[in-house]
């Protein structure tokens, strides 16, 4: 056999045995069953002992702080507490979407520090034990498709508190990443995009945005449209509207409450005559944010809208996008009236649709 058979036989084998292990994997993926759960819905797995003292006071503080901002107080997850026997006893368990295991690896006796030498392997888990930077890391789909298992661990319980409070901010980011897909289901579900609306949206503001299937025109004027999902439980609105950008000044929190109090008297009312919509910067906090999103720059203020002579209210977010190329800025403000309901997942779905925005010749990242 000559050398240049040789060569395309070893290439042969190669790509057989490569497409081999892909049919394997694919295969083995394939018998496991899809995870079960809702968007922030979170597992904790740990040892009672460590869960009941002060670590366990640690990830309460973290994972169910309060989501900003809302009229009652919100967790941002929805955290249950299970230790890792459980899941060998009730093995269903197993299936939930969203796990994250918490273990001190110098109790070589714990059950939770034994889950996780499994997991990781002799050497990996010699590095947790040895390095003090190397407390946290991600495993996908160990039991059920769709899965998400976050590990955070550390040498002695002082440096496992400070591993959960240093990682916290990264953690909550990777689980919401994980659930976008989820989320993306229930926003757009079997009637997908509004193609009418989302072409208006695109028509009048210059802004390309995903505007779900279910969603209609409330109102249209001159730089405003109003679009909304209702029920007999909730509504979901987005009001939209633009402005030539003058200085950076457009993009203070005052500027922009006072852009959503302008249309909010001027359009947004309720049965009674004297009734109108207004931002409520007294009784509960208002919070700023400011990031880049598709290119964009984008500042978000988060807080909680009231009716003026009525009783309505609930949660808003408003965003204020910079549209370089045209000279504008794009104002988007996103409310919920859902009385009785809680409301930190109908926020998230509007949060959803605004960030699927992006403004034309502008690369999504």
């Amino acid at each position: 056999m000559n050398t240049l058979v040789k060569y395309i036989f070893l290439i042969f084998i190669a790509s057989m045995l490569n497409t081999s292990c892909k049919s394997d994997v694919a295969k083995r993926l394939k018998n496991k069953p899809v995870a079960m759960g809702r968007i922030n819905d979170v597992v904790i797995l740990a040892d009672k002992q460590l869960y009941e003292g002060p670590i366990g006071d640690t990830l309460i503080y973290y994972f169910q702080s309060a989501y900003p901002v809302m009229p009652a107080e919100e967790p941002i997850f929805d955290v249950r507490f299970m230790m890792p026997e459980e899941l060998n006893a009730k093995p269903l368990k197993r299936e939930l979407r969203t796990f994250v295991l918490v273990a001190d690896v110098s109790d070589t006796l714990s059950s939770a520090t034994r889950m996780l030498m499994d997991d990781m392997g002799k050497e990996r888990f010699k590095r947790a034990v040895t390095d003090p930077t190397y407390t946290t890391t991600i495993g996908h789909e160990k039991w059920a498709r769709d899965q998400i298992l976050i590990y955070i661990f550390a040498n002695g319980k002082e440096n496992l508190s400070k591993a959960i409070r240093t990682h916290f901010a990264t953690i909550s980011k990777r689980i919401n990443q994980h659930d976008l897909k989820n989320l993306t289901a229930t926003v757009y579900g079997i009637q997908d995009v509004n193609r009418n609306l989302s072409k208006l949206v695109s028509d009048s503001f210059g802004l390309n945005m995903n505007v779900p299937g279910l969603y209609q025109m409330a109102m249209q004027k001159n730089n405003f449209l109003w679009l909304r999902m209702d029920n007999k439980e909730i509504n979901q609105s987005l009001v939209i509207r633009k402005f030539p950008y003058k200085n950076k000044g457009q993009f203070a929190m005052d500027n922009i409450i006072k852009m959503r109090n302008e249309y909010g008297k001027e359009f947004i009312r309720t049965g009674f005559e004297d009734a109108y919509m207004s931002t409520n910067v007294i009784d509960l906090p208002t919070y700023e944010y400011s990031y880049i999103h598709n290119n964009v720059y984008i500042k978000e203020v988060r807080g909680i809208w009231e009716t003026v002579n009525d009783f309505m209210g609930g949660p808003f977010v408003s965003y204020v996008l910079h549209n370089e190329a045209r000279g504008e800025i794009v104002f988007i403000d996103a409310f919920v009236f859902a009385p009785g309901k809680e409301k930190r997942d109908y926020v998230q779905q509007l949060d959803c649709i605004v960030k699927t925005a992006s403004f034309p010749g502008v690369i999504k990242n």
